[in-house]
């Protein structure tokens, strides 16, 4: 069964497998490849607007000084109970 994309206003709102009969009574756009929901139309063919956000850095581990830090203030919450 082929893969139809249901485009809204030049945006792909969601992707489905039809009959190729009823997919053209509902004006769904045939598709082979990968397209996804989030995807632009426009003159026939399929783009990738979706944004990706850019991988995030994952913060710096604490140093030997800033652990030993913490392990003392634990240490003196501890002595305090």
């Amino acid at each position: 069964m082929p893969n139809y994309a249901i485009v809204e206003n030049g945006l792909v709102i969601n992707t489905v497998a039809a009959e190729p009969d009823y997919a053209a009574q509902q004006g769904w756009v045939k598709f082979d490849g990968e397209v996804g929901i989030g995807w632009g139309y426009a003159d026939g063919k399929f783009v990738d607007t979706r944004v990706i956000p850019p991988p995030v850095d994952a913060p710096p581990a604490p140093t030997k000084e800033e652990l030993l830090a913490q392990l003392q203030a634990i240490q003196a919450q501890i002595q305090a109970l």
